[in-house]
């Protein structure tokens, strides 16, 4: 393939030239009301976004051409690379990450401007001229201190490569969704922003930016199962969450973002929460630009982070400028910003989506400081602390299991105010149920009281969305429907709603498999070949040592069988490789799964005599999980289809919709 690594650094010039005249031309016709001004920033968005695409091409290109005499291919390239993951080095290295974020970023900005009705001219203006300026600081990076296209002086033969734990399907996938959803909530950031400048404050920009909040919220949540997925299969320590800080990193913007989708339906349903709607989807997208700023800093130690460079001191003021200017805009609107409507009771959905929306908040705040604690305390005592496990899971289970329990409440209440005597009897059934859920678990020894509950929180909220879908299939049993297809057609026909339901399910899916953690077990020995240890009610034997050789590594593979209670189950070839480009060692693990437990098997280390050290792990239920995130993917599958391009009028209110989603 040819290099056209040549074409790179100038595109990014042109792009970075366009997006300033964007900016330009997008505030102009905002300031004048200038409809054949904010036209032509929209063009120069287009024009900036295929700059930056070609600029994408010439690097991709000279990835594949293994063109070493640029810095950042010979660092995150090599000869044996395989072509599936040459492509992942793009967004491999800090460099060629911020490229690809730029490449989103202006793509959907030119996307969501050129589809929104431009007679509402200073509010998409206002808009485009937010995102021009953000793609400014990202092409301004590009040109400046994380240039892609820099050249070396020595043009080695070779290039370093990806690190081994790179080189996983997981590569493929993770980074592009977690990016996707990064960037996609600058379009509703934008259109937030756009709607303070303007003046413009009533629900238009929420409904013409709600597909793209739920297309960022489904890319996100995705990316971060993908990403537990992937530290699972290839980090070889037994677990898929560590709290790691840029694992936090993706997890706040979430957050923040599943608040933000709860309490919009208030908005439209009862003309409340304005406020606290502009500040959730502001807070989301600093959270999200947030998660970049830890990953190329070096404050943070983490194994996803890059190497420490110049442009973490880029992003803090960038950070502060929006965190800052969004909020004191969102004060000179204030008064426009009240709520039309006040609380009627406090047993209402309004209430119980309040509550979800302050622990949802909690939890993104508790995570924030746990976080960031480190970096606080060596700054101001000088000693570097280690915030653990032990801490986010302290604060965060309660949090977690309460708002599973308003999952399952919050679609059970009536809005405006419900009687205690009505809820008691439609809540009656997912609370029997639930503690019927608990009573059995006990008895047949679960003795772990956060799993006791976390079981019978989930067994209740099933049943209570499972009685949403019996109440909404009645009129189509009626008219002689057959349940599956009752069931299909009340899905279809309100997929706001149901959509949302799914999701729900999904959720609950995964915290049955998060809460199987609790009885987890491990095991390490030694083993010579034709020994074997026990873990659980596994017996595994070392049968053999198999060795091998590609261009990329040495395999070195240990051969275990797998016996449960003296019967032959299966093989198991967990290996320990040895990659010669990055001269680094990396274990891949063997992994038997089955819907009550996975037995996962890595070998850290052989002996030259081929004595392997072997640790296994029996970790039950962790295939719910990953079924679970399949269920969730469904519901965002059928809320997307639901939702359809929405012109933004300006001073145009459209009657409330009759029946809203209990949004995921």
């Amino acid at each position: 393939m040819i290099s056209l690594a040549g074409l790179g650094y100038p595109s990014l010039l042109a792009a970075l030239i366009l997006a300033v005249a964007a900016l330009v031309l997008h505030g102009l016709g905002a300031l004048r009301s200038r409809k054949d001004l904010t036209e032509a920033g929209v063009r120069a968005t287009t024009g900036s976004a295929v700059f930056v695409g070609l600029a994408v091409v010439s690097l991709v290109s000279a990835l594949y051409a293994h063109d070493f005499s640029l810095d950042y291919v010979s660092r995150y390239s090599s000869r044996s690379l395989s072509p599936a993951y040459t492509v992942t080095a793009l967004w491999g290295g800090m460099e060629g990450s911020l490229l690809f974020w730029t490449l989103l970023l202006t793509t959907f900005a030119a996307i969501a401007l050129v589809r929104v009705d431009a007679r509402t001219t200073r509010l998409v203006g206002w808009a485009g001229a937010v995102l021009a300026g953000i793609a400014v600081f990202f092409l301004a990076l590009l040109v400046m201190p994380a240039n892609p296209f820099t050249r070396l002086a020595d043009v080695p033969l070779d290039g370093v490569g990806l690190n081994p734990l790179l080189q996983s399907p997981g590569m493929v996938m993770h980074p592009p969704l977690l990016y996707t959803g990064f960037v996609g909530f600058s379009i509703p950031f934008a259109f937030a922003m756009a709607a303070l400048f303007s003046g413009h404050l009533d629900d238009s920009w929420l409904k013409a930016t709600r597909r793209w909040t739920l297309f960022a919220w489904s890319a996100l949540s995705i990316g971060i199962v993908l990403g537990g997925a992937w530290a699972y299969t290839e980090l070889g320590w037994g677990g898929y969450w560590a709290w790691d800080p840029v694992e936090n990193a993706s997890f706040m913007p979430w957050l923040t973002a599943t608040a933000f989708l709860h309490s919009v339906v208030i908005q439209e349903k009862r003309r409340m929460f304005k406020v606290w709607n502009v500040v959730l989807i502001l807070l989301t997208y600093v959270l999200a630009v947030f998660g970049t700023f830890l990953t190329r800093s070096g404050i943070l130690s983490s194994i996803h982070t890059f190497t420490e460079g110049s442009t973490g001191k880029w992003f803090l003021p960038f950070l502060g400028f929006m965190l800052l200017g969004s909020l004191g805009v969102v004060a000179a609107r204030y008064e426009k910003l009240r709520s039309e409507n006040r609380f009627d009771s406090l047993i209402s959905r309004e209430s119980a989506f309040l509550l979800n929306n302050v622990l949802f908040v909690a939890a993104a705040l508790t995570v924030l400081w746990g976080t960031i604690y480190p970096v606080v305390a060596e700054a101001t005592t000088g000693v570097r602390l280690t915030v653990g496990p032990p801490f986010f899971n302290s604060v965060f289970i309660p949090v977690g299991l309460a708002i599973v329990g308003l999952t399952g409440i919050g679609p059970l209440i009536s809005w405006r105010r419900m009687s205690k005597g009505s809820l008691t009897r439609i809540v009656r059934v997912p609370l029997m149920s639930g503690t019927l859920t608990a009573i059995v678990l006990a008895v047949v020894g679960v003795r772990s009281t956060g799993a006791l509950l976390a079981f019978s929180l989930c067994a209740f909220t099933a049943v209570a969305i499972g009685s949403e879908f019996v109440r909404g299939s009645r009129t189509h049993r009626a008219a002689g429907a057959r349940w599956d297809s009752a069931l299909l057609r009340t899905l279809l026909r309100n997929r706001r709603r149901y959509g949302g339901y799914v999701v729900h399910l999904g959720v609950i899916l995964i915290v049955i498999g998060l809460s199987g953690s609790a009885f987890r077990s491990e095991s390490q020995e030694l083993l010579a070949v034709g020994e074997s240890m026990t873990i659980g009610e596994y017996t595994l034997t070392y049968e053999a040592l198999n060795q091998g050789q590609t261009d990329e590594k040495d395999i070195n593979e240990a051969e275990l069988s797998v016996a449960r209670g003296g019967n032959y189950i299966t093989t198991l070839r967990p290996q320990r490789n040895f990659h010669f480009a990055q001269e680094q060692p990396q274990s891949e693990v063997a992994i038997r799964t089955t819907p009550v437990e996975d037995l996962y098997v890595v070998v850290s280390s052989f002996d030259q005599d081929g004595t392997a050290a072997v640790r296994a792990f029996v970790n039950p239920l962790t295939w719910w999980i990953w079924v679970g995130a399949l269920v969730m993917l469904a519901g965002m599958g059928v809320l997307l289809s639901n939702e359809k391009p929405v012109a933004v009028r300006a001073g145009v209110r459209k009657p409330a919709p009759e029946k809203v989603v209990v949004a995921p």
